[in-house]
């Protein structure tokens, strides 16, 4: 094809005629072949945001903290906290 002074454009069209899309060493970027190149990316991310999806499920609700489990100092009776702080008094 070359001898008969084809240039490279009409060499490629010629052989996809006759061989077909599977002869180029990568898809075209137009019409169905686009999801050949989009489908890998497209893949990967969706894989990817399952994968982020499911560690923050399997990490679930933090503990509770000691401190959150203890009632506060402020819910207390001031009569009793003062009773509490006699006793130990004495006791010491």
């Amino acid at each position: 094809m070359i001898d008969k002074g084809m240039s490279r454009d009409q060499i490629l069209v010629a052989m996809r005629k006759k061989y077909g899309e599977k002869i180029l060493s990568a898809p075209t970027t137009e019409g169905f072949n686009i999801l050949a190149w989009v489908m890998p990316f497209a893949a990967i991310l969706a894989g990817g945001g399952l994968i982020f999806l499911a560690m923050g499920r399997w990490r679930g609700a933090p503990p509770e903290s000691r401190e959150d489990a203890e009632p506060q100092a402020e819910q207390f009776d001031p009569a009793l906290r003062r009773r509490l702080e006699q006793e130990l008094r004495n006791r010491l």
